[in-house]
């Protein structure tokens, strides 16, 4: 019966708003179809990590606007993020949490409420991203950017060439 929430729950985010929990990030985008593993520590994140693997395996992920912050309101978060599936949870020996996600879709908070443990819950309006129109201009600054990345790529020896092409 899980496994058809969450199908259900997949299929319900490519129309409108839906809810998710908010987990907070420091100093992390996740975009959509990306897979990134992370740490998580903050209680308040546990909490939405463990709504989230209760529940459809779905999280809303924000970054913070300041990493420093430890404890963030929401004023303190961007408001566009990302709803992600959880693929993995690992507890690790510092009671912190390994968690493996995968970007699903872009969204952006509409409303949010947060419950007496400290759970935050986000109406997130979702942004079913569409190909824009290829334009000679967008196609010309497409041209612009990808010999900028290439160039600094090259500069800072950091980016592999797989990654480049």
């Amino acid at each position: 019966m899980k496994d058809m929430e969450a199908m259900e729950k997949e299929q319900m985010i490519h129309n409108g708003i839906s809810t998710f929990p908010l987990l907070p990030l420091r100093g992390l985008l996740v975009y959509p179809h990306m897979v990134l593993h992370f740490d998580v520590g903050r209680d308040k994140s546990i909490l939405a990590l463990e709504y989230a693997m209760d529940h459809d395996e779905l999280l809303f992920l924000v970054t913070q606007k300041d990493a420093q912050v430890e404890d963030p309101g929401m004023e303190d978060l961007y408001r566009a993020g990302t709803v992600v599936k959880v693929k993995q949870v690992l507890k690790l020996p510092d009671k912190s949490i390994r968690v493996l996600v995968e970007g699903l879709v872009r969204g952006r908070i509409d409303s949010y409420t947060e419950e007496e443990d400290g759970l935050i819950l986000a109406d997130v309006d979702i942004k079913n991203d569409e190909e824009p129109e290829r334009t000679p201009v967008l196609e010309a600054s497409l041209r612009v950017m990808m010999d900028s990345f290439e160039s600094y790529s090259k500069a800072s020896r950091k980016i592999s060439p797989e990654t480049v092409i």
